[in-house]
């Protein structure tokens, strides 16, 4: 468990050191293969964090014994009582609850993706081909109030058919099979917005012909899926 903390704490000051993150902005959780979560503190500096930052809950978001400082006689001392999961565990638990394959999640502020999301304008799949080919479909999801149940409810309608997820006026969540899945997906959506939005400046981006388009969605599973969803 030791190697996943220092991970996902590791992870995290990517972000930062990257600009994806600020201060106490994002959180990160991965899932272990008993079942139960390691997810960021809240309120814990990303730039500075350390892996006594991570703590371990239970799939039911639950803290385990050693979080809540009342270890049994022989476990490991209790860490300090004072620490929290981010407030937004629950955006998490949804995300694992509806998805046996994600095994991590990134929740961060990247400024040009976040842009588009407080903008409630869509990145368009049929640009460049990173997008479909890597990242997938993306969701553009409705406001949902950060550290309240209405962001995972916000987000339920769109989880099994995307990995990546624009939440409006509230950053973007990717979710993955390891932390570095998550990460690849965050960082080339963040890529790709920045190129987006300054081909924009420069008159507007031109759209891939529709059967190279196409051609490319095919090479990713999850257009199917959203398909479907659509079609439901």
């Amino acid at each position: 468990m030791l190697d996943a903390q220092i991970m996902l704490a590791a992870a995290c000051r990517r972000l930062h050191a990257r600009g994806l993150l600020a201060g106490a902005e994002g959180n990160l959780s991965c899932r272990l293969s008993n079942g139960d979560l390691l997810v960021t503190a809240s309120g814990v500096d990303k730039g500075a964090i350390d892996h006594i930052h991570v703590l371990r809950v239970h799939a039911d978001g639950t803290l385990c014994h050693e979080e809540r400082g009342d270890a049994p006689p022989g476990d490991p001392p209790a860490r300090d009582t004072a620490r929290r999961p981010s407030s937004e565990l629950g955006m998490h638990l949804a995300c694992y609850a509806a998805r046996a394959d994600v095994q991590a999640i990134v929740h961060a502020h990247p400024p040009a993706a976040t842009g588009f999301a407080a903008a409630g304008i869509p990145l368009p799949a049929d640009v460049l081909p990173e997008l479909p080919v890597v990242v997938g479909p993306i969701a553009l999801v409705p406001y949902g109030r950060p550290g309240t149940p209405a962001l995972a409810d916000a987000m339920r309608p769109f989880l099994a058919a995307h990995d990546v997820f624009l939440l409006a006026n509230h950053g973007v969540t990717t979710v993955g099979r390891s932390i570095e899945d998550a990460l690849l997906r965050m960082e080339t959506v963040e890529q790709s917005a920045r190129i987006l939005a300054i081909a924009h400046l420069l008159g507007g981006a031109r759209s891939l012909p529709p059967a190279e388009a196409s051609v490319l969605a095919s090479m990713h599973p999850r257009y199917e899926d959203a398909s479907r969803e659509k079609r439901v």
